[in-house]
């Protein structure tokens, strides 16, 4: 099992559980998802945080971005400025198993778990 946590943010990747081995979470939620759930999410992340990278340098002042993306069953929300930025997901109900959620991570705490997913996913994938 690998687990990374901090204020407000969470990530378990248990490998013994067959249909839903990771869950990530926030301060009052969490929710559990499939391998290829958690592979789309980090592609998705990747690429939104990415984007964001690259505009952030051009935003003046407290100037506001929101920047969205979507890919395969998740639809992904940036908002921020160039000082910090939140991320909301939305996992769309498809699939065999037909859930969904919303969830989300304030800009106190989003960089930390992206990195986050970021380690954990070149750690047990790569």
């Amino acid at each position: 099992m690998i687990k990374k946590e901090g204020l407000g943010w969470r990530i378990i990747i248990d490998s013994s559980r067959n249909k839903f081995p990771i869950l990530i979470g926030g301060d009052s939620w969490a929710i559990e998802l499939t391998n290829s759930e958690w592979k789309s999410l980090i592609e998705v992340v990747n690429d939104l945080f990415n984007q964001y990278l690259e505009i952030k340098q051009q935003l003046m002042g407290d100037e506001d971005i929101t920047l969205e993306l979507a890919r395969d069953t998740w639809f992904a929300i940036l908002k921020g400025d160039q000082y910090g930025w939140g991320l909301k997901l939305i996992l769309n109900a498809s699939g065999s198993f037909n859930r969904g959620a919303e969830v989300s991570w304030p800009r106190t705490v989003t960089e930390s778990v992206v990195n986050a997913m970021r380690i954990m996913w070149d750690s047990c994938y790569l």
